[in-house]
């Protein structure tokens, strides 16, 4: 080629001695290019380099290469969700040479219908390693079907990767080859055989191995563990004695990891009040083997039948557990709380506590209720009786201070999933929370207000549980709502805690308007954001506090003790931990993945106890409105379902208005919080499905006798049973 000379082409190559092979393309790149050659004529040289670097640039810009990431769909083809924000098709055939969240840089063309399509150039990153399917074999072939959303490939494996698993078995593998340079045909092994769909206790090993949730301990975190002992029991200098002082622990009756014990003192104007914490930061340190361990952990997840906790079992249920009749060493929140419910002053220290009792919330609940409401037969010693009492005393007034002051949640009723010795679900109890609980709750709640508080006197030391109320792309829409069913009130900025305190107190509270606030209630919740935790002075909106840091959870969530390190070190005039600006990420990141496998879980082993209420009817409750149905809970369960109103074989047709989440189908509509009557109609286990059908109230009222029938003896008890 000659300098100077003006060509059409894409580059293929470089030659020996500068030559440069094109070839015409559909879409030619028009460049002036002028190289001149070193001596010997064998390579470019610093200016010719320079030239073609810039060559480079030119082109990739006329042929819009970008980067985004993978996004699969229940169907052959994908996209390509672009970092500014648009999306690009790709076509089933690329869609074979890349997996779910790869990150890919792509080539953009518009297509006839003025849409974008992507044409794969690079893979950048992957971040599909591990996952969990089903073993799948057609004819000679042995595949994984993976347990992926919105994934509907088979997956290879190869001979020697198959550890002896047969068509059925729950797995879990490993990418080994990923399509994109294998010619669109990736390869995984099995890293382990998780067992049978029949066996039991196969949801729970199925599910942490989903979520790759550690239920091993390193040998460091193991070792460090078994060195952890109280002989003989010594207290340190800064810790206070508080060993003469009657503190109980009140708990479910089952609960063996007690972090938290309370003790009162009634005063003239209000009480003093303690709220003793289990402290593992005594030996626990930054960056200890237990610490790392704790971090990755995030919290005890609270699967159903299976518990894995935070810290070793002896450590949580013994060494730091607050159990009765033996020292330990707590983190003492000291309050001064006057009659209206009001802390005047507050105190954290160090002290060495002995718990007296453990209680129950029922032998609890027993005393304090009124007498008429249950038979009482307590055997709590007097002394803890009266101490109780004022404990109540203490959780009124701070129920009332809160409602008039922050915000108080509605209360909710639990639901307990019992299971048998095949780790099945037996039954399902429903449970008012009583005043027991809320007694247990105020003293807590005020706890981590005091720890807010300390924290914003102290930047910098701890982490804030925080909640900023609307989310922002849902703001105008909250506002538009108000002004429409309440054009008497002026909310102002709800941007600001006052406001939206001011708004929800009135929603919650104001009867002369109850008709319009309770819709519009409903409706609000939903366009909340979820809470969060930040190293930020941040408020909690929800609960209406300026400032919150939860500290009374220790042996159970890292965040409490990640602020009992800050709460000691701001005691010893220390300064602050180094923080990782990432590390409430991560936190939140474990416990998104914690709360994810204790629902799936759930959702599997309430699909199996289900099949045997097919035809049931139960009173329910709309919690979700999408285009084509509702999604209904159980009131007697609490057990979520989903009624299909779109029938386009008898032409129903529906309307959906996304601003106030109603839905219309033919002459009826729909609303959250509408109550309804329901039946079972179908379940799919496999997709973890409850399909419910309305039914009028009358037929309700006549069908419900027959749900607490026993089933009959010729009718398998559920699916798994029939042949």
């Amino acid at each position: 080629m000659h300098p100077g000379i003006t060509v059409t082409g894409h580059i293929l190559k470089v030659g020996m001695g500068g030559d440069l092979f094109m070839a015409i393309a559909s879409n030619p790149v028009i460049i002036s290019a002028s190289f001149p050659f070193i001596s010997n004529g064998s390579m470019l040289n610093k200016d010719a380099l320079q030239q073609l670097s810039q060559l480079k640039n030119t082109i990739r810009e006329q042929r819009q290469v970008y980067q985004g990431v993978v996004r699969a769909t229940p169907k052959r083809f994908g996209f390509v969700k672009l970092d500014d924000g648009r999306e690009a098709f790709l076509d089933p055939e690329q869609m074979q040479r890349v997996l779910p969240d790869d990150r890919v840089e792509v080539e953009l063309k518009t297509n006839d219908k003025n849409q974008l399509d992507a044409r794969l150039e690079k893979l950048i990153s992957s971040s599909l390693r591990e996952f969990v399917g089903r073993y799948v074999c057609k004819g000679n072939g042995h595949f994984v079907e993976p347990d992926l959303p919105q994934f509907n490939r088979w997956l290879f494996i190869p001979p020697q990767e198959r550890n002896k698993c047969i068509e059925g078995d729950l797995i879990q593998c490993a990418v080994i080859k990923h399509p994109f340079n294998n010619e669109g045909k990736a390869q995984v092994r099995v890293i382990q055989r998780i067992g049978r769909p029949e066996e039991p206790g196969i949801e729970s090993r199925y599910i942490l191995a989903k979520y790759q949730l550690p239920e091993q301990w390193t040998s460091e975190a193991q070792s460090q563990a078994t060195s952890i002992n109280w002989a003989p029991f010594t207290r340190e200098p800064q810790q206070q004695d508080l060993t003469h002082l009657p503190f109980v622990t009140i708990d479910s009756e089952t609960t063996r990891d007690m972090d938290d014990a309370v003790y009162i003192e009634p005063k003239n104007d209000g009480w003093i009040v303690y709220t003793a914490i289990a402290d593992p930061t005594r030996h626990i340190t930054p960056d200890s083997p237990l610490e790392k361990a704790a971090r990755e952990r995030a919290s005890t997840v609270y699967l159903l039948g299976q518990t894995i906790t935070m810290l070793p079992t002896e450590l949580s249920h013994d060494t730091y557990s607050l159990v009765p009749e033996k020292e330990r060493p707590t983190l003492v929140c000291r309050m001064q709380v006057n009659s209206q419910g009001s802390i005047t002053r507050y105190e954290f220290i160090e002290a060495v506590i002995c718990s007296r009792n453990k209680l129950s919330y029922q032998s609890v609940y027993e005393l304090l209720a009124p007498a008429d409401a249950v038979e009482s037969s307590t055997d709590i010693p007097a002394d803890t009786q009266h101490m109780l009492q004022e404990l109540h005393k203490f959780a009124l007034a701070r129920i009332q201070y809160r409602a008039e002051h922050a915000l108080v949640m509605e209360e909710r009723a639990d639901y307990f999933y019992i299971l048998n010795e095949q780790k099945k679900i037996e039954r399902v109890e429903k449970r008012d929370r009583n005043i027991a609980h809320r007694v247990v709750e105020e003293a807590m709640l005020a706890t981590n207000i005091c720890a807010g508080e300390l924290f914003l006197q102290h930047p910098g030391y701890g982490i804030f549980s925080s909640h900023v109320g609307f989310r922002a792309e849902r703001l105008e829409d909250a506002l538009s709502l108000i002004k429409e069913d309440r054009p008497d009130f002026e909310p102002g900025d709800l941007t600001r805690l006052e406001n939206f305190q001011r708004l929800f107190k009135d929603l919650r509270l104001n009867p002369e308007h109850q008709d319009k606030n309770a819709p519009l209630l409903a409706i609000l919740q939903r366009l909340l954001q979820a809470g969060a935790l930040s190293f930020d002075p941040v408020g909690h909106f929800g609960l209406g506090f300026p400032a919150y840091a939860t500290v009374t959870s220790p042996i159970r969530r890292y965040n409490d003790l990640f602020n009992h390190f800050a709460i000691k070190r701001i005691l010893s005039n220390q300064p602050p931990l180094n923080l990782d600006d990432k590390l409430t990420e991560q936190l939140q990141e474990q416990l998104s993945k914690g709360r994810q496998a204790c629902r799936q879980i759930e959702l599997w082993l309430i699909c199996q106890f289900m099949t045997q209420h097919i035809g049931s009817v139960h009173s329910g409750t709309i919690t979700q409105v999408n285009s084509v149905g509702v999604g209904v809970r159980l009131e007697d369960l609490g057990v979520e379902g989903f009624v299909i109103l779109a029938d386009k074989d008898n032409n129903i047709k529906t309307s959906l208005d996304a601003r106030r989440f109603c839905l219309t189908a033919g002459d009826k509509t729909y609303r959250l919080d509408q109550p309804v009557s329901v039946m079972v109609a179908d379940v799919d286990i496999e997709k973890r499905r409850i399909g419910l059908t309305l039914v009028s109230d009358a037929i309700a009222e006549r069908l419900s006798v027959w749900n607490d029938l026993p089933p009959s003896p010729d009718q398998p008890a559920s699916q798994e049973e029939q042949p």
